[in-house]
């Protein structure tokens, strides 16, 4: 088993759930790996025709506390409606119905959870929330959690997940055609 590099099983097992999509976060909220020093811009969608002429922001979610408002949109323009505050900054694009927030020079305390909303009476959240993680020493559990050695493997492992799926269509569309048969 050690020649096929079947001990790291689990780490090749993380990776395809990533590649997948699949996050153990919550139901909307995507991981992103604080990187120190860069820049993080992040894009929320809206629906144009209830949100364009809105107001909008980017918060900061504690678990203890009302979001914190970061940075928020005070015109109204139709075409950009910017904000800056500090390191955030907030361009609203209303006729492509998109708001871009950039934080420049991400810090270790930028770690946490993060929202784009639409300011109402009650706050609607855009999108999906942004959990920014640490991602140091992290190289055994990502991406390059594997030896390339172990390439080979996790080749074959998706090769025979989709023949997995094609046998089930195939005997699907096998049985399908033999009750199709039987009712002539």
């Amino acid at each position: 088993m050690e020649g096929l590099g079947l001990r790291k099983w689990p780490w090749l097992l993380l990776l395809l759930l990533r590649v997948s999509g699949f996050q153990a976060t919550g139901e909307n909220e995507e991981e992103i790996c604080l990187q120190e020093g860069k820049n993080l811009t992040v894009t929320c969608p809206y629906n144009i025709m209830k949100y364009a002429s809105s107001r909008k922001a980017w918060q900061r979610v504690r678990s203890q506390s009302a979001p914190e408002t970061l940075v928020r949109t005070e015109t109204r323009n139709q075409y950009l409606n910017r904000a800056q505050v500090g390191r955030y900054l907030l361009e609203d694009y209303p006729t492509e119905a998109v708001i871009r927030v950039t934080v420049t020079e991400l810090q270790r305390q930028d770690l946490g959870l993060y929202q784009c909303v639409v300011l109402l009476m009650d706050p609607f959240i855009l999108h999906h929330r942004i959990r920014l993680i640490d991602c140091k020493g992290m190289s055994n559990l990502g991406i390059l959690a594997f030896d390339l050695a172990d390439l080979p493997l996790l080749a074959v492992g998706l090769i025979l997940n989709k023949g997995l799926v094609f046998s089930v269509l195939f005997a699907l569309l096998c049985k399908h055609r033999a009750t199709d048969k039987a009712a002539s």
